[in-house]
């Protein structure tokens, strides 16, 4: 009678058979595609809010609001949120940032659109599309109860301005409610 393999031994043997269960993170199966995205724009008011794709993964909020700001759009968005693979403590690749001008939202996605990262040694190439949430008030309410804001101290949670200075989270969501 053969004895039933260890968990350790069925893995080592599924991997040797080229059975490698593929790891997908939620991110990647859940983010709608730019199609999407600006079908889902709304049509009666200009987008605000931008989603930057392609971001290089050792990308910071830091590294990648000083990049923003040092590209001339210091002080024209009131939110910024880059979500983080908190197992690997690296961005997901892609970032949200609502502007408190349509227009600077247009010139963003210009400026971004086929973006060289200058602060990173990557290869990738920025693309940017209408975010499916719009706005600030609706940006917040979107992510006001999600687990990201208690998470590491707070330090991955969306990053929000009142001109032109940081504002805390929880205090803005309270205020809009």
């Amino acid at each position: 009678m053969q004895e039933p393999k260890s968990k350790g031994a069925r893995k080592r043997n599924a991997s040797a058979a080229g059975f490698k269960k593929e790891f997908k993170p939620y991110h990647a199966t859940s983010v709608p595609k730019d199609t999407d995205l600006a079908a889902n724009a709304t049509a009666d008011e200009p987008p605000t809010t931008a989603m930057l794709r392609n971001i290089p993964s050792k990308f910071t909020q830091q590294s990648l609001l000083e990049e923003i700001d040092a590209e001339g759009f210091s002080g024209l968005y009131d939110f910024f949120y880059l979500p983080m693979d908190v197992r690997n403590k690296t961005n997901v690749g892609y970032a949200f940032v609502n502007f408190l001008e349509p227009d600077d939202m247009a010139r963003f996605s210009r400026h971004f659109e086929g973006y060289r990262f200058k602060n990173n040694n990557s290869q990738k190439i920025a693309t940017v599309s209408p975010a499916h949430v719009q706005g600030l008030k609706r940006n917040i309410q979107q992510l006001s109860k999600k687990a990201v804001l208690h998470f590491n101290k707070g330090q991955y949670k969306p990053v929000v301005f009142r001109n032109g200075e940081r504002v805390d989270f929880e205090v803005m969501a309270k205020e809009l409610d």
